[in-house]
This record gives structure tokens, C-alpha cells and sequence, in this order.
């Protein structure tokens, strides 16, 4: 469908009055009706209304468009709508293009003419784009009705034992020899009291004795392929491998504890880990009568000490109290939780004569071979405390494997290792579910009655994926170009979803070839492919390059053209909600919507400035914070070097700028393209910069 082709039908919104109150939308109506391939364009008093809707599928009909416009709010809360009612009248949803004229214009700007301008150029901006709309079909895939847990503790054990219930098989692999992970080192459970082993082995024998689940222990995962839906994992047991076929794949890796190695005395004899405290209770050899126990939080005492280390130390003075009252326990922090269900066994704690010792992170307690030495914050002494048992309560940290298990199922990793969940509401809505769920201490040091509660969630969520018979994507996705293609391999590195195979083709070269459910359509291998051999659907070189000119065109006014290209889930949300908040920035600015800052190409930005840019700014997720894993990471890196090459070649680099922002914080957004606007127009045309 070629851009001859195109009948475009633009329908210009008044949002009641919402937008025509700050823009003139006759004049926008009678400048779009002039515009190449438009052949209807009239205002619409609501176009989201039912009867707006209908309208617009009666012009689809009608008028024969091809190719829809509305012009009105943001595509964020509306795009979807008006998709759905063009297919229903029979136009392909990719072909539907939004254009924001309400909160990128008409609430931004409070000189009507201005704001109207702008909103010509916006519409073009989308008539350029929607010409080279083409059609794109939904992509399914089978789903393999099979779960796949990786783990054998606490979650692991309970999440199979639900998902069995729903009556698909389930294959646990535990790298240990036995099943039950921490527990089985634990003597008791809070706040129950309930004895570990009693409580593990519950949990194992509802295991053992469901048909459902195959328990492979001694093994362990060294490959995962297969697209979503059907992953096929390769399993090694025993020096054998093996292939298992999972539609999804629930993560209950646990976590272990850390050993403090030099720290506190610790390896010498009478210094141990609460973890290995554990272990004496559960066979009755604890005798000590002086026990000092160091809350210590890990690196430069910043925190991730987690709750239930803090727990377990309470947990453990008091069951050793209580089991000898005369025995003289102390315990040692530099900072508690505060709150329930933490004050409840302070004061517990107290009543039966724990000892608290409070120390000041840079002045950390020294333990000689007798006693254990420390300023006492909260008493202002010098404190010596003999000890039988000096037990360290140190954090649990996340496992050794994580790392290697992270890069096979292409999971993101926190500060500290561990699996952050990924909420729904960040992640982009019409690509593949992965079928991966993360739970228990995979997560965060959690304790049981929490891992409990995550494993059940991972698994209903796991059996409602591979219950569902087929897996659906409705993202624009990329491919490739087979005459192009040279195989070089360098879309297979800068993948971040692994999507992307190298394969043999015709000839003597290979070929890549993208798994479309696999593909979240980030654009970073388009911009990374030398040849420019891979195109993203709805993001092509050739409608953002029309966009960009289109931005770039018409009137000036004396001011300075400034672009803007805005990941849509950072910028380009903090610029919607500047304008639900009537926050004002020049509005000699355009902006053009990208799926994620890795599809920022060095190539569309030299394009612009030599359309006519006198300045440009990025905006991207903060680091860390990129929706498609790396994006922001690949951006800076593309841009670093874009910079480097313009600033060799004499032109002023000022006027081109990455800035990371956060989607909620509007006020930084204004500030920033507001100060980038006053800078541009200071330094004048970029056709003088030297």
C-alpha cells in the first residue's frame, strides 16, 4: 500500500470544549483538508462518543478511507479504542494513527494562535506518518500445557502443588539432592513457633504424593529455547541431558545466606551465622550461656540487612531465653524496623532480658577472642560483652546461579541480584506474556507465609498461560530483510529478548531470523544493523524520517525548529501529563512519539538537522528504568558517539541532548525543554554554528 494509495480520513475533535476552547479547529479542519492523500477531514464534538465512533466507521465505509486520523487526546488512553472501532468496521488497526492535539497543545500553550500553528504541524506530522501506514496481522503461537518449576524450597514446593491442581503436569528441578531449600536448615517458624522440618515435610510429601508432578533433584537448567509458550529447557542430571517442553516457567530460586567472611571474627571458633545457629537448634547443642548477636546489614551498613534477618534474630533470643532464662543474651544493630510485627518481639524481647546494644555504623563492634567491644549509642558507654557464641545475623543475598539463570530466561536483575517482579501496569500491554513468573526469595528475602502467597500467585497466573491454548502478540515487531542481510550477527548481540537467531540461508551467507512472539519491538536492531537490513513495523525509517520532516515544515515565525523525540513511556508520558496539569512550554517544539529510546537512530537525527533542526532533544527512561531491558543503555551509548563525530566535524553539540525522565515528574519535563528551547534560540540558527 504505497502512499498514492493513501485515502486518509482526518477527524479533528473538540473534546466538547475541552481542546476547541485554545484551538481553532475550523482553521486546523480547513488546512488538514489541503493536505496530500487527505480526502475527508471534519470535526468531531466528541470522537470517542458512540455515535463519534460510529461516524467514523460509516466515513471508513462510506468515503473508502484507507487510513484513519484523529486528532484529539492522548494515544495513551485512547488509541486502543479507536483501533477497535476501525476493525470492526474493517480497517486494519495499524493504519489508525492518533495525534495528540489536547495535552501536547491545546493545554500547553495559552496563545490560541500559537497553539493552533502547532496543531497544523502535529497533523502533518501524522498525514506524513498515516501515508505510509501498512497492515499488520495479530501472531499467535501454540501453548505447551505443561508447567516448569525451577526450585524445590517453600515457593517452589507450593507453587507446583497449585499449579497441579489445575490438572496440567509439572516437572520441579532442584539443584540440591533433596527438596525443602532454607527450611531444611531452619529449627523454627515465626510467628507460629511451628517446628521447620514438620513444616517442609508437609510440603514435600504433597509433592511426592501428586501424580502431576515429577520431581528431577540433583539437576539443574543449562539451556532454555523455544519461544513463549513453548520453551524447551534442557535439563542436566546425574551427566545426562535431557529436553523438557514447558509453556511456562515459574522461578522459586530462593535466595542463600551470605557468609561475612573477615568480618567480625567470623570463620574463628564461637563466631557463627544465625543460619548455622539453626542448625545447632535443630539437634539441641546450644549450651552457651553469654550469646551476642550482630545485626549487620551488609555493605557499608547501607541496608539491604531485609526484614527477616531482623526477624530471625528476634526470634532466635527469644526462643533461647525461653529455654534458659538465666542465660545472658544481648543483641547488637545499628538500626531495627520500626512497626508491627517488629516492636511486638522488641518488647518481647525486652520483658524477658534481651539485651539491646545500639552501634553507630563508623564505629562497627570489635570481637577479640573473649569479648565483644562496642560503643553503646543509646547509653553513651563503652560496653564489653563476654560471649560463649557471637552469631552474626548477616542478609540473605542472592544465589551464586542467579546470574547464568538471568541471561537464559532473559530476566532483569535489582542492585542486589535478586528478580525485581515486573509489574503489568509497566510493562508494554501487546506483546507476548513471556510465561515467566518469578516468587519467594527469587524476589527478596522473604519468609515462609510470603513465599507462600507468591508461589500461589506465580501459579495461578502460570496455569491461566498454559490453559489458554495459544499465545498472542499484537506488537509491531520487526523483520528482515533477506536481500539485505549479510549475517553479521550484530542484531543477535544487542537483542535484549533473544529474539534473534542466526541461521544458514541461500548461498554461502547466513541469514537472521526474528521469532516475532519473542520480539517486543524495541528497534534496537534496526538501528544497530549495518546494512539496515531489518525494518520495525509502524516505526519504519520512512514514516519517522516523513514525520521529521513534516515537523520541520511550514512557518517559523523567527523562531528556532526544535525537535523532540520522546520514548513513550518516559517523555513522552511526562509531556501528557504537563499538559493534564495546563503546565506551559514553548511551543515552537514538535515532538514524535518512539516505542522506546533504542530506536533513537544517529541517521533520523543527522536527517533532521539537515532538514532544518536548530536543536534537538532526546528523552529516555531513567537508567534501569528502560521497558525493553537496555534501550536507554544502546541510546546513550549511539548518541556519545554522535556526539563525538559532530563535535569533529565543528558543529556546536549543544543543540543535541539525552535526558532521562521519570513518566510522573511533568515539572522536570517542562523545566528541561524549556531551558533546551532558550538555549537553541541563544545560540541562534544551526545553519551559522561553525
Amino acid at each position: 500500500m504505497d502512499e498514492l494509495a493513501a485515502r486518509i480520513g482526518v477527524f479533528v475533535c473538540d473534546c466538547g470544549h475541552k481542546i476547541s476552547d485554545f484551538i481553532d479547529n475550523q482553521a486546523l479542519v480547513e488546512n488538514v483538508a489541503a493536505l496530500p492523500g487527505v480526502v475527508l477531514a471534519r470535526r468531531e464534538r466528541y470522537s470517542c462518543s458512540k455515535a463519534g465512533l460510529k461516524r467514523i466507521q460509516a466515513a471508513i465505509a462510506g468515503q473508502g478511507l484507507n487510513r484513519v486520523i484523529v486528532a484529539g487526546c492522548t494515544p495513551r488512553t485512547h488509541e486502543l479504542l479507536f483501533k477497535k472501532a476501525c476493525e470492526e468496521a474493517g480497517l486494519n488497526g495499524a493504519l489508525f494513527e492518533i495525534v495528540n492535539i489536547r495535552e501536547q497543545c491545546a493545554w500547553v500553550h495559552g496563545d490560541k494562535a500559537q497553539a493552533t500553528d502547532k496543531a497544523i504541524a502535529l497533523v502533518r506530522m501524522g498525514v506524513a506518518r498515516a501515508a505510509l501506514l501498512e497492515p499488520r496481522e495479530p501472531i499467535e503461537g501454540h501453548v505447551t500445557p505443561a508447567v516448569l518449576v525451577i526450585g524445590g524450597g517453600t515457593a517452589g514446593l507450593t507453587a507446583a502443588v497449585a499449579a497441579a491442581s489445575g490438572g496440567v503436569p509439572v516437572t520441579i528441578v532442584e539443584r540440591e539432592d533433596k527438596l525443602g531449600g532454607l527450611v531444611n536448615q531452619l529449627h523454627t517458624l515465626y510467628p507460629t513457633g511451628r517446628s521447620a522440618q514438620e513444616f517442609i515435610a508437609g510440603r514435600i510429601e504433597a509433592v511426592r504424593g501428586n501424580p502431576g508432578i515429577t520431581v528431577l533433584t540433583g539437576a539443574h537448567i543449562v539451556a532454555v529455547d523455544g519461544s513463549p509458550g513453548d520453551y524447551h529447557v534442557t535439563v542436566q542430571r546425574n551427566g545426562h541431558q535431557s529436553t523438557l517442553n514447558a509453556g511456562a516457567i515459574i522461578v522459586a530460586t530462593g535466595a542463600q545466606p551470605s557468609r561475612p567472611r573477615g568480618l567480625f571474627g567470623y570463620g574463628r571458633p564461637r563466631v557463627l551465622t544465625q543460619f548455622e545457629l539453626e542448625s545447632l537448634l535443630n539437634v539441641g547443642e546450644v549450651a552457651a550461656q553469654d550469646i551476642v548477636m550482630i545485626l549487620y546489614t551488609g555493605q557499608g551498613e547501607q541496608s539491604h540487612l531485609d526484614g527477616l534477618g531482623c526477624m530471625t534474630t528476634l526470634k532466635n533470643a527469644i526462643l533461647l531465653k525461653k529455654a534458659s532464662p538465666e542465660r545472658r543474651v544481648s543483641i547488637v544493630f545499628s538500626d531495627l524496623p520500626a512497626g508491627e510485627p517488629y516492636s511486638k518481639w522488641i518488647k518481647e524481647a525486652r520483658g524477658l532480658g534481651v539485651r539491646f546494644v545500639r552501634y553507630l555504623p563508623h564505629r562497627r563492634p570489635h570481637v577479640s577472642g573473649e569479648a565483644v567491644e562496642v560503643h553503646d549509642d543509646l547509653t553513651a558507654t563503652d560496653v564489653n560483652l563476654p560471649y560463649d557464641l557471637v552469631v552474626l545475623s548477616t542478609p540473605l543475598v542472592a544465589r551464586d546461579d542467579a546470574p547464568v539463570l538471568a541471561s537464559m530466561l532473559r530476566l532483569p536483575r535489582d542492585d542486589n541480584g535478586f528478580f525485581p517482579d515486573v509489574y503489568t501496569r509497566l510493562k508494554p500491554r501487546d506483546y507476548a506474556d513471556d510465561g515467566i513468573y518469578v516468587c519467594g526469595s527469587a524476589h527478596y528475602p522473604a519468609d515462609t507465609a510470603e513465599s507462600m502467597f507468591q508461589a500461589y500467585n506465580a501459579a495461578s497466573r502460570a496455569l491461566r498461560y498454559v490453559t489458554s491454548e495459544t499465545v498472542s502478540s499484537q506488537a509491531a515487531v520487526a523483520a528482515v530483510d533477506e536481500r539485505l542481510c549479510t549475517g553479521c550477527g550484530t542484531c543477535v548481540e544487542t537483542c535484549p529478548f533473544a529474539a534473534i537467531a542466526i541461521g544458514k540461508g541461500e548461498g554461502v551467507l547466513n541469514l537472521a531470523r526474528i521469532d516475532p512472539l519473542r520480539c517486543a519491538g524495541c528497534g534496537n536492531c534496526v538501528v544497530a544493523c549495518p546494512s539496515k537490513a531489518i525494518t520495525l513495523q509502524s516505526s519504519t525509517d520512512q514514516q519517522v524520517m516523513a514525520q521529521i520532516s513534516a515537523a520541520l515544515a511550514g512557518p517559523t515565525d523567527g523562531k528556532p525548529r526544535i525537535l523532540g523525540l520522546l520514548c513513550q513511556w518516559s517523555g513522552y508520558a511526562a509531556a501528557d501529563l504537563a499538559g493534564a496539569r495546563h503546565l506551559s512550554y514553548p511551543p515552537n517544539v514538535r515532538f514524535v512519539r518512539v516505542r522506546c529510546s533504542a530506536r533513537f537512530d544517529p541517521y533520523h537525527i543527522l536527517w533532521a538537522f539537515l532538514n532544518g533542526a536548530d536543536g534537538i532533544l532526546l528523552a529516555a527512561c531513567e537508567p534501569g528504568d528502560c521497558h525493553y531491558t537496555l534501550g536507554n543503555k544502546y541510546a546513550e551509548e549511539r548518541i556519545n558517539g554522535l556526539q563525538r563525530v559532530l563535535a569533529a566535524a565543528g558543529f556546536d553539540t549543544r543543540r543535541l541532548r539525552l535526558e532521562w525522565f521519570k513518566s510522573d515528574d511533568a515539572e522536570t519535563f517542562v523545566n528541561e525543554i524549556t531551558a533546551f528551547a532558550d538555549q537553541i534560540e541563544k545560540l541562534g540558527p544551526a545553519r551559522h554554528s561553525s
